[in-house]
């Protein structure tokens, strides 16, 4: 039975425009034809719009999680000093994943709710010059901070040191610019201010990045980046597996959408938005859990759930009375902070509105704030 339709206003997956509906809706197409590969063409040139790359983007059948695992086999080798920047849950995570893998793993923790010292990081590479990469999370879903993703990656660039970016809930509604930045890994995921279903994982790759990709030793298959550079230089264009044809026809719509409008101005909707919504639970009493306001991410807010009532609570109240649902937080911060996400679609300041109101009725009505 499929349930009724909820208002989803969690930090992924997001609501899905018409446009990328209708576009999934097209009746399916050879993944190995021209017609198809020029979608998937397309699809590359307006992902390196977004990403503002000139370099190579690699489209995958997977999960943000699964191209944090891809991007990790083809750019170290088991044995090779690596640093993750740790200040949430998926920071923690990407240091899991990396540990299972042999790299000798050396994580540099900063408390949630604070993004990453600029300072103490430059700090650290200086006195651990055999560090081989940089792993950090641009947006920390689970905390709603964002980090400084543009001072990294010049640090990164001067030592010499490879950067390795997750943007899952940060491309398409903050800003990133891949090649003036220094970057070299970025990866993202399909579902968040990308505006399409869940099921792709994306990941960008420079020049620099290249080399580390020629060098890892570590045993590759359905990841290997080199396998793909050659299917997409094929003609016509196409992925080495069998590719979700449909979901790439809607991330080719999403990305059309974002371009029509202005990568600059869809950053600077998602930062207007965001700021509204953050002004206005303020105005109810409550706190933000970042620290500081310019830590503040603008596709996730972060909030403090007010003193003696569980997070869960807002959520089941919010559920019940509007179908709106809102997100837990995570790890240590369960039941503590709810997290409530505007990006891609959903990033209106009519919507935010809406879920701010609901929140502050609920609070009322049900738990007396």
């Amino acid at each position: 039975m499929i349930p009724s339709k909820e208002y989803l206003r969690i930090p992924g997956p997001t609501p899905i425009p018409p446009r990328v509906l209708n576009a999934m809706n097209n009746p399916i197409i050879y993944h190995r034809s021209v017609e198809f590969g020029n979608v998937l063409g397309e699809t590359i040139e307006g992902a390196k719009k977004i990403i503002k790359t000139s370099g190579d983007i690699f489209i995958f059948s997977s999960t943000g999680r699964g191209v944090m695992e891809a991007t990790l086999v083809n750019s170290i080798s088991p044995g090779e000093r690596v640093l993750v920047l740790v200040n949430g849950n998926f920071g923690k995570i990407f240091a899991d994943i990396i540990e299972r893998f042999g790299a000798q793993v050396e994580i540099l923790e900063f408390p949630w709710g604070e993004a990453v010292d600029i300072n103490r990081f430059e700090d650290y590479l200086k006195n651990n010059r055999s560090i081989k990469a940089v792993f950090v999370i641009h947006c920390e879903t689970s905390t709603g901070v964002v980090n400084n993703i543009e001072a990294i990656g010049k640090i990164t660039s001067k030592y010499g040191i490879i950067s390795i970016i997750d943007a899952v809930s940060s491309l398409g509604g903050i800003e990133i610019s891949m090649d003036e930045w220094g970057l070299d890994f970025v990866l993202t995921a399909s579902q968040k201010a990308l505006m399409t279903p869940p099921g792709l994982g994306l990941v960008a790759v420079s020049s620099k990045g290249w080399k580390a990709v020629e060098k890892s030793t570590n045993s590759r298959y359905y990841w290997d980046f080199r396998m793909y550079k050659e299917a997409q230089n094929r003609i016509p264009k196409q992925t080495p597996f069998t590719s979700p044809v449909s979901l790439i026809l809607g991330l080719d719509e999403a990305l059309k959408m974002i371009v029509e409008e202005g990568i600059d101005n869809v950053i600077e909707r998602h930062f207007q938005v965001a700021k509204a919504f953050r002004d206005r639970i303020k105005s109810y009493g409550l706190k933000l859990f970042p620290k500081k306001e310019e830590w503040c991410s603008n596709t996730v807010t972060a909030v403090k759930s007010p003193k003696e009532v569980d997070s869960d609570l807002i959520i089941k109240f919010l559920k019940e009375r509007f179908n709106l649902r809102i997100a837990n937080g995570l790890g240590n911060l369960k039941d503590k902070i709810f997290r409530v996400g505007h990006m891609g679609y959903q990033a209106e300041e009519i919507e935010t509105r809406a879920v701010a109101l609901a929140i502050k009725s609920v609070l009322e009505e049900n738990l007396n704030f």
